[in-house]
């Protein structure tokens, strides 16, 4: 690794002291860098100090194969400034392999796993019971939750924020009944059950969003994994196990539309464009601006239940409302649709959750058998 220094008007103990921290850290920084050939990476320090005061800056500058990877600290004595740079440096140039060895693709699964077993046995009689207590009270707004994962993922799976087929309902909604039961305790007492879990389930979705943002792309190769063979034209058997598997419950911004029917093919369809016209409208909208427009166009919600559910003032809820409407007609407009079709939501057809899920989440909260842990 080639290591280049700049200081800038350090005082005579920085200029003594921090040749000795650089080398130390150096050395630490290493052993993370295997992976790299070692004439392709390039280090540059800087470190300054405003004339006449005694303010430190260091700046890390890491130039690997792939990118570039910065780290940069400010205090007022150089050693500890020095080593929270290099901390910081070597943290992201872990995040950095983890990446590129597709870390997050295979630990996903096996985290998936884990939420399919949902939970262990209870432990004891008392932990059976509080089990017992959380399922009675969210069992009648499980189909809510799922409905609204569902919706929120096809949305962001329209706009491009996480890619198809990346994230999984099923999961989510695990992930949101799990998060529930650790918080239970701790749930606003002036929450109802199912605002409560509206807003885990948010909180759900937007974290696992960020997370597959960071994810390596499905072409994306491993630096431990061997060379691929070079591609070759499906069989007919090929094609034929394709078709069979493919899924029928993936979700589609189509689902979203309103089953209405209509006696002329020809006006069915022109609606039906209409409202997809009106749907990716909506997905282009920032999260918290769709889920405004939604709870109050779609769920008929006030703007006071609403404020309550997202955690935001009951002001900015009318005011980020009315931003999304005029977006909507904006866009509705230039799709070349009457812009007053776009103050309405029309309602979507909305999807019970599946009895295979709810089974497995009463199963993993009560027990295979109904009171079997107590």
């Amino acid at each position: 690794m080639k290591v280049i220094r700049a200081f800038r008007n350090l005082d005579r103990h920085g200029q003594q002291r921090a040749p000795e921290v650089i080398e130390e850290e150096v050395r630490q920084l290493e052993p993370h860098l295997v992976r790299f050939r070692d004439g392709l990476v390039r280090l540059e320090i800087v470190a300054s100090q405003t004339n006449g005061k005694k303010r430190i800056h260091v700046s890390l500058r890491l130039q690997l194969p792939s990118g570039v990877i910065a780290a940069q600290e400010d205090g007022f004595e150089i050693e500890p400034v020095l080593r929270k740079a290099f901390a910081d440096l070597r943290r992201r140039v872990d995040r950095k392999v983890a990446l590129l060895k597709g870390e997050p693709q295979w630990k996903r699964p096996a985290r998936r796993a884990r939420i399919k077993a949902l939970l262990p046995p209870a432990r004891d009689r008392a932990e059976a019971e509080r089990r017992t207590l959380y399922f009675g009270l969210i069992e009648n707004n499980l189909d809510a939750v799922y409905d609204t994962v569902r919706r929120e993922l096809i949305y962001l799976e329209a706009n491009g924020s996480v890619r198809e087929g990346l994230l999984n309902v099923g999961d989510l909604v695990d992930t949101t009944i799990l998060k529930g039961l650790e918080r239970f305790e701790q749930r606003p007492a002036k929450f109802s059950t199912g605002d409560w879990l509206t807003r885990l389930a948010f909180e759900t979705i937007d974290a696992s969003a960020r997370e597959a943002s960071h994810a390596l792309p499905d072409s994306g190769a491993s630096l431990d994994a061997a060379p691929e063979a070079p591609a070759q034209d499906p069989t007919e058997a090929d094609q034929e196990m394709f078709e069979f598997y493919q899924p029928d419950d993936v979700p589609r911004l189509e689902d979203l539309v309103a089953d209405s029917s209509a006696a002329d093919p020809e006006a069915e369809a022109a609606r039906r464009e209409e409202a997809l016209a009106l749907h990716r409208a909506i997905a282009a909208l920032p999260s918290l601006w769709r889920r405004v427009l939604l709870r109050l166009e779609l769920e008929k919600d006030t703007a006071e239940h609403v404020s309550h559910i997202l955690g935001i003032p009951e002001e900015d809820v009318r005011r980020v409302a009315e931003s999304a409407r005029a977006q909507i007609r904006e866009k509705m407009h230039a799709s070349g649709y009457p812009a007053d079709i776009a103050g309405t939501v029309r309602e979507p057809s909305r999807i019970p959750q599946p009895l295979q899920h709810r089974d497995r989440i009463e199963r993993g909260l009560l027990g295979d058998v109904k009171g079997e842990a107590s």
